[in-house]
């Protein structure tokens, strides 16, 4: 696809939540450079029990951080997008270091490694950080519960009889 083609079709393209990103690009925030992500595989932390929702904004499963933040001026459109990986290894070092620091991450962000295909149809991400990290802002049509599946458990045998 001719790069003028993936602009206009960036353009026609609205994303998920795209109310609060224009909330927030209207108060001064703004958008970091996002790239196609040519059905690049990523990796996400979810949680394995039928009754959480995986893959939920952080402003989203928390609003009064989003008004806390605005209020306070630090309001930023990064929380309105997926956290993402680039490799499982990378994903699984990242978990390893903030479950040192953070006992209870498995209850807040997740307790299963889950892996899907970013298309281009399905939105748009940042650039991948050295650490593998890269933000990714979903397209209105996009489920990423279609997209990705949980393949590993992030947590110990000794942790579930805690």
């Amino acid at each position: 696809m001719q790069a003028y083609e993936q602009i206009r079709m960036m353009k026609e393209e609205k994303f998920k939540y795209q109310k609060q990103i224009d909330m927030l690009l209207a108060l001064g925030c703004q958008l970091p450079e996002l790239f196609a992500p040519n059905d690049m595989n990523a990796c996400r932390f979810a949680f394995l029990g039928a009754d959480y929702q995986n893959h939920i904004p952080q402003y989203l499963s928390n609003p009064k951080r989003m008004l806390q933040d605005i209020n306070n001026g630090k309001g930023n459109t990064s929380l309105l997008a997926l956290s993402c990986f680039s490799t499982t290894e990378k994903a699984e070092l990242f978990y390893l270091n903030l479950r040192k620091a953070f006992k209870n991450i498995a209850s807040t962000i997740g307790d299963s490694l889950s892996e899907g295909k970013l298309s281009n149809e399905d939105g748009r991400k940042t650039k991948t950080a050295s650490n593998g990290h890269f933000d990714f802002y979903e397209y209105e049509a996009c489920d990423m519960n279609k997209t990705f599946q949980i393949t590993k458990s992030l947590i110990e045998k000794e942790d579930e009889k805690d």
